[in-house]
């Protein structure tokens, strides 16, 4: 068994505990004596709406309680985090969090409307999903070291699309180009499935995105994947060797997720909503479901959340710096 799996067993069998413990002192106080309001700042069909879902509906049946997902899309989650922030801490509203609104918004945009250090509170980090970079087949590369060495022999002629500015697909290309000492050119596209048609239809020749996005594209070998992007293989294309392992030592650029309620929210309503979440994720059936998704859940205590989240902050500031990018 793995120190992971381990650590993981060990934090179930206590958010067991916390959970058992959480709800008597909820039946106490009648909580949730009506609806959950789960916002989602991105839009249906996604990865953070089906995970979203996914969770509301395995919690509702193991706690008893109702737990409805509220779609609030808009400027790269700000809208839907705001509504969070600003939201009565009654443990009636939480929110859906991730690497953008947590880490990447606090260095791309000047003016953020929210704080979230001051104006969220962690309740769950729960799960991650890596980037592929691809390339399209007619580039013959094989490699990331292949990719850099063209790269450098035409600097800024190869281009890399993404799903917009400012995207973890940008800001992975950016971090890229940074760390292999390389240059490209950024054309961005109006979401990542444009992206990757870009790539298949020969308009560019690279593209990072989620592994769930772009995964029926490599099984087709529309495109041809090179690496995975955080320190560890992905269990849903474990011969991809990541980009730590062919030469770019700890590139990790990640797309996490998690789930935040407004700060001043009762501890108690707090831990019982991680307890929650925590034994969701062990649903075999939420599972199976996140595999699809190549989803990798996390079990673990609420500020492990922020805890990611002020680790990457200086790291992402500093690809946007590099890169010039930034949006008023």
């Amino acid at each position: 068994m793995s120190t992971y799996q381990s650590s993981a067993k060990r934090w179930l069998a206590a958010a067991s505990a916390v959970l058992s413990l959480t709800a008597a002192s909820a039946a106490q106080a009648a909580y949730p004596e009506h609806p959950v309001t789960i916002i989602v700042p991105f839009n249906t069909g996604t990865t953070p709406d089906i995970v979203s879902r996914l969770l509301a509906a395995e919690m509702a049946k193991q706690t008893g309680g109702n737990f409805v997902v509220q779609n609030r899309t808009g400027a790269s989650g700000i809208i839907g985090t705001q509504a969070v922030a600003n939201a009565t801490p009654d443990g009636y509203t939480i929110g859906f969090a991730n690497v953008a609104t947590l880490a990447i918004n606090q260095g791309l945009y000047a003016k953020l409307q929210y704080d979230a250090d001051k104006q969220l509170a962690p309740v769950a980090l729960t799960g991650s999903v890596q980037n592929i970079l691809a390339v399209r087949p007619g580039l013959n590369v094989k490699s990331v070291a292949d990719l850099i060495a063209l790269a450098k022999k035409e600097p800024g002629k190869l281009v890399v699309s993404s799903g917009g500015n400012g995207t973890t697909g940008h800001l992975s290309a950016a971090m890229f180009s940074s760390m292999a000492g390389v240059e490209f050119m950024h054309v961005p596209y109006k979401g990542g499935v444009e992206a990757d048609l870009a790539v298949l239809r020969g308009e560019a020749d690279l593209v990072f995105d989620n592994i769930s996005s772009i995964a029926s594209f490599v099984d087709q070998g529309k495109v041809v994947p090179l690496a995975v992007t955080d320190l560890q293989r992905d269990p849903s294309m474990p011969a991809l060797a990541t980009m730590d392992e062919q030469g770019l030592k700890g590139y990790r650029a990640v797309a996490w997720t998690g789930y935040v309620a407004p700060a001043g929210t009762d501890p108690k309503v707090l831990d019982y909503l991680n307890a929650a979440m925590n034994k969701a994720l062990q649903s075999p059936d939420v599972q199976e479901k996140l595999k699809s998704l190549a989803y990798v859940p996390n079990i673990g205590p609420r500020q492990q959340l922020f805890d990611r989240a002020h680790a990457e902050r200086p790291v992402w500031a500093q690809v946007i710096k590099q890169a010039n990018v930034k949006i008023d």
